[in-house]
């Protein structure tokens, strides 16, 4: 602090006082909005599996139809966009909802506003001041105000055509068609675009990002859109990757266009899984606990195919996806917790009559078959939105992403470092130990190896 000038140091004071007359609002507000988001995801993982329904449920009844592999694919595609475009709606409903209780911290140009009242004529507010007011709102820390999520598919029904191709259209009117490998968009205003490219997210796979065909003014278009939804592309020009910028950055509405274009299509590389799997075994990421539990003391039905895979027959994957569906948000938050090594899943005595209800544990208080599958298949679905992350969201969102062996090593490093001293100085003693007798050659016995690299990482 000694090399810096007066109006430097002044301006670091006025920081920490501000920061310190905001604080209790911030964690009340950042709290509030933590506890939405994990709310919010926890129903986004019911939501996948209520997907799997609606995938199984769609397969057999068109099959029994004899549709075609195109109608099912079709009608799968946008079942499945619209229980994605109906979360977040719902999602965005509830966030604005809650940013109307929170508490609202100060902003920092009101803050500078009212200290300059106490000293007029100190010139350094007036610096502050003019920088604040060119600068966004720094005060909040949350919600940003943005336009309510567009409902597009609420009406949009798939049919075959007369030609045999299927179509999405609304009443009559016929709005996209599905080619197999492209979407033709038919009314090129923005409903009908974003609905195009929402079925598209489900129908190809959208990681590998959406190609846009047509017209450089109907690409434009699509692309901004692209962009505010999320969706990447495979688009090189440098005119729709700006478009697609722009829609990424924009916060308010979108302006409307109508662009007539009988060519505009999207494209992508097909997406697996829009019809049930075969029948058989399904494989599931797991938590490096789980491999380790499974390893000690394996679960019949449950293999371990990898590194970090197992395998669950069909039958109790679907029965689990449908379990969480079901499942309140109180019994999800056990779930997400449970310590599969020890026969109650290690949950809180007053939640084990809700439990019990659900079916998750017996009337002696243990894990049953479905509690443990549900544990394993939440805990898959958990990896792999966790690895889906775009770098950028990991540093912000990635903790709402954990397995339950997550929670439990948060839950056993937590008791640790509230344990007595002397506790602790006794593990450190045993690990040093261990340790010591590894460096010198002596033999570990092959029972306690494990325990040995547990030592050691802990």
């Amino acid at each position: 602090m000694e090399n810096l000038t007066g109006e430097q140091q002044k301006r670091i004071a006025l920081l920490d006082a501000y920061e310190a007359k905001t604080a209790p609002e911030r964690q009340i507000r950042n709290g509030g909005i933590d506890q939405h988001e994990q709310e919010f995801r926890e129903k986004w993982l019911q939501l996948q599996s209520s997907m799997e329904a609606t995938r199984g449920d769609l397969q057999t009844r068109l099959k029994g139809l004899n549709a075609s592999e195109q109608s099912i694919s079709a009608s799968v595609a946008i079942e499945l966009a619209k229980l994605t475009e109906g979360y977040y709606a719902e999602k965005d409903k509830a966030a604005r909802v809650l940013d109307g209780t929170l508490a609202k911290p100060q902003s920092w140009l009101d803050f500078l506003r009212e200290s300059k009242l106490e000293q007029p004529d100190d010139p350094t507010f007036d610096g502050l001041i003019e920088e604040a007011e060119k600068a966004p709102d720094s005060g909040l820390e949350g919600f940003t105000k943005q336009t309510a999520p567009n409902m597009v598919l609420t009406d949009l029904h798939a049919r075959e055509g007369k030609d045999g191709v299927m179509e999405y259209t609304r009443g009559l009117t016929v709005a996209v068609r599905d080619v197999g490998d492209r979407l033709d968009v038919r009314k090129t205003d923005d409903r009908d675009v974003e609905a195009a490219l929402k079925i598209a997210a489900k129908k190809f796979d959208v990681d590998k990002g959406l190609l846009l065909t047509g017209d450089t003014a109907f690409k434009v278009r699509a692309a901004e859109i692209s962009g505010k939804l999320g969706y990447p592309l495979q688009n090189t020009e440098p005119e729709v990757l700006r478009a697609w910028m722009r829609g990424k950055q924009v916060s308010q509405g979108l302006e409307r266009a109508r662009i007539p274009s009988i060519d505009a299509g999207i494209t992508g590389d097909p997406a697996k899984n829009l019809t049930l799997a075969p029948v058989g075994k399904s494989i599931l990421r797991a938590d490096q606990r789980t491999i380790d539990v499974l390893m000690k003391k394996p679960v019949a039905g449950v293999d371990l195919v990898g590194a970090d895979r197992i395998s669950m027959p069909d039958e109790r994957m679907l029965a689990a996806n449908a379990s969480i569906k079901d499942l309140g948000y109180q019994a999800i938050h056990q779930i997400a917790r449970a310590d599969l090594e020890k026969p109650d899943g290690g949950v809180e005595p007053d939640s084990v009559n809700l439990l019990q209800e659900k079916g998750i544990l017996d009337t002696d208080g243990k894990l049953t078959q479905l509690g443990t599958d549900v544990v394993m298949v939440r805990d898959d679905r958990v990896i792999r939105e966790r690895e889906a992350l775009e770098p950028s969201q990991k540093a912000k969102i990635a903790q709402y992403f954990k397995t339950s062996g997550d929670y439990v090593r948060e839950a056993y490093l937590e008791a640790r470092e509230t344990a007595a001293p002397e506790v602790v100085e006794e593990k450190k003693e045993q690990a040093l130990e261990k340790e010591n007798a590894f460096q010198v050659g002596e033999k570990i016995p092959k029972a306690r190896q494990h325990d040995f690299e547990e030592g050691i990482e802990l």
